[in-house]
């Protein structure tokens, strides 16, 4: 018997662990976001728009090694190479959640990101999971629940469902996701 694997669904998950000396200031990143909070500097100003609560990431260099080490990590372990499209911050108020989403444009899946990260730039410990919804084959509607953590990041194709869970902790929960094609 023979098995030929059609499709699957796969997951990467892992700390941003960078050599010494090039910790990834994550305060810079934080207040990045923050202050297109406070601004109001959102990706969409439509109120009824799923990205509403999403808010735009500037360019920084902390930004940048973040992204460097993940594109050339799984670049080396799989072979392609990440392109970002779009990136965005999002502030989790205490008991705050987020909307259930995928990236993919169901109308225009040609310009449609492959896969989502998740990174944890300043997120309490043990006070919110990525939960991720995915079938497995007649088995419908499963879900993997994540913690999201500090410096931590979880990549999965952008076709899948996810939402952050309700945010347990005392303070802010700041997070940020980057939806990349690859080549």
């Amino acid at each position: 018997m023979q098995k030929k694997v059609l499709t699957e669904v796969d997951l990467y998950h892992g700390e941003v662990d960078m050599p010494k000396g090039f910790d990834i200031d994550r305060d810079q990143i934080r207040n990045d976001i923050i202050e297109s909070y406070v601004k109001q500097n959102r990706v969409n100003t439509n109120p009824q728009a799923y990205a509403f609560d999403d808010y735009v990431v500037p360019f920084s260099q902390p930004l940048q090694w973040m992204q460097d080490y993940v594109r050339d990590h799984w670049r080396v372990e799989h072979g392609r190479t990440l392109v970002t499209k779009t990136m965005h911050g999002n502030v989790l108020h205490p008991k705050e959640k987020s909307w259930t989403r995928h990236r993919v444009e169901p109308v225009d899946l040609r310009n449609s990101p492959d896969y989502t990260l998740i990174y944890g730039v300043d997120v309490k410990e043990g006070s919110s999971e990525c939960i991720i919804e995915y079938d497995d084959n007649r088995r419908k509607n499963r879900t993997l629940h994540l913690p999201i953590k500090d410096n931590h990041f979880i990549m999965f194709p952008a076709t899948n469902k996810y939402s952050f869970s309700p945010n347990t902790s005392n303070g802010l929960n700041i997070i940020l996701t980057i939806n990349y094609e690859y080549i």
